[in-house]
């Protein structure tokens, strides 16, 4: 089932007004996400707009894969949001609108209350995001670069494959978890019955992140048919590019505190020790995300 409105605006510049007239009319609730279609009306003076239900539990992840028709003049998603004012510790729910033009040009719009409504653009800045990721890539568009330091996604990585092992064989030993990492693949530490010790392995993981670098490990990650630690499936990863595989990837990991935290009572004690020491090595002074 699709949703159609039109509205009187033209098509290039005018965002800003069809974003403000998609928030909750009264044939649509604001708690449903939509893909937002839009195409030039029949009298070619505005838009019609079409709205597609994303029913999934990741509405964004449903985008992943869909490119735009030639008769779309733009797409975006409208969904239910939350935001927190500056100065505060409580969300409050909001509505949340972004467009995009094939052109590049993009609004969004962030409704806290029908008098208060933050407003971004229309202009052609490249914001970060998964939701402007996913638009522009349905328009074949470049998104952000990826970081150019991955040593918090290698250490990440690691973390959530020593995680996924070690719930499936509790008690795992260093040299086991040393198996694991991006290094032993590498072949950066010899598969040869020596334990590296926290400080040459924190070493060994920081060299080998520098060796990396996110435009080969996506194009390693479609020759291997997908991407061990998001899931991603080799299409899937195509129809991205690097920027937005980069940070849709490594925002598929939990963060580090709590990796350590799930994986403390599922590692022999020594090993977790072990495990604790190597990271505290290798990110002495972790970000203010808390990753």
């Amino acid at each position: 089932m699709s949703d159609k409105s039109t509205t009187s605006d033209t098509a290039h510049g005018q965002l800003s007004a069809v974003a403000s007239r998609l928030f909750c009319a009264d044939h649509h609730s604001c708690d449903q996400p939509d893909l937002l279609i839009l195409r030039r009306s029949t009298g070619g003076t505005g838009f019609d707009v079409e709205s597609r239900p994303l029913l999934g539990p990741d509405p964004v992840a449903e985008l992943i894969g869909l490119r735009a028709d030639r008769s779309w003049v733009g797409v975006g998603v409208r969904a239910p949001a939350s935001s927190r004012r500056v100065g505060t510790h409580t969300d409050a729910p909001c509505s949340l609108v972004h467009l995009l033009e094939p052109s590049g040009i993009s609004v969004t719009h962030l409704r806290i209350t029908d008098d208060d409504t933050i407003e971004l653009g229309p202009d052609a800045i490249v914001r970060e995001g998964r939701i402007p990721d996913a638009c522009r890539r349905m328009f074949n568009l470049p998104t952000p670069a990826p970081p150019q330091d991955m040593s918090e996604f290698v250490l990440d990585a690691w973390l959530a494959q020593v995680l996924r092992a070690a719930l499936l064989s509790p008690g795992l030993t260093w040299l086991e978890i040393v198996r694991l990492s991006f290094v032993h693949h590498l072949g950066a530490i010899a598969d040869s019955g020596f334990t590296p010790s926290p400080a040459s392995m924190a070493r060994a993981l920081l060299d080998s992140s520098i060796t990396l670098d996110w435009h080969r490990y996506r194009s390693a990650c479609v020759m291997l048919g997908g991407c061990p630690v998001s899931e991603l499936t080799a299409p899937q990863i195509d129809w991205m590019d690097t920027g937005m595989f980069a940070r849709w990837t490594h925002g598929s990991l939990p963060c580090t505190a709590e990796l350590l935290d799930l994986l403390e009572p599922t590692l022999e004690p020594t090993a977790f020790d072990r495990l604790w020491a190597t990271i505290s090595l290798a990110r002495p002074n972790p970000g203010p995300s808390g990753r």
